[in-house]
């Protein structure tokens, strides 16, 4: 038997369907980079700082008390007398702690956190207790001088400006 010939002799193939997903893409994707703005990072208020922590070595840290008080030495193990003296404090209201650390504290952050969460929980457990701590964290640079400028930041406006 023989085969009748095709009337068509090309087979047609009918791209339409997956050209226009095809360009539907694309014109999606050219959307998207022409709508898109560089964002710029709003550079908020500066820190205000009422305690200051600082971690320059594992497992020890300094607590400034207040930008003109000296600063007193404690280990981890000392966390909870650390946190008893600022639970000491007679000033109610909101407490900025902040805990600046360098790239050889993180095991000590770690325990801080910890100790931090401890203290908060028992000092909302107390009755009448109006004292509200918010822990901030600030990486400090390897450079020798950056606890001191830090210090030195603190000390002048008693803020922490936002570089």
């Amino acid at each position: 038997m023989r085969k009748r010939p095709p009337d068509q002799p090309l087979v047609e193939l009918n791209l339409l369907p997956f050209l226009d997903l095809v360009f539907a893409f694309i014109g999606i994707l050219i959307v998207i980079f022409a709508l898109q703005q560089v964002a710029q990072r709003a550079a908020g208020r500066a820190l205000a700082i009422d305690d200051l922590v600082i971690c320059a070595a594992e497992g020890e840290v300094m607590l400034h008390a207040g930008p003109s008080a000296a600063p007193v030495r404690y280990r981890e193990d000392q966390f909870p007398a650390l946190f008893a003296t600022l639970a000491g404090r007679t000033d109610g209201g909101v407490r900025n702690l902040v805990f600046a650390l360098t790239n050889a504290c993180f095991g000590t952050r770690r325990v801080f956190e910890d100790e931090f969460a401890r203290f908060t929980s028992l000092l909302h457990d107390r009755d009448g207790s109006r004292q509200v701590f918010r822990l901030a964290f600030r990486p400090l640079s390897a450079a020798p001088d950056a606890v001191a400028r830090l210090l030195a930041d603190w000390r002048e406006e008693g803020v922490v400006p936002v570089r």
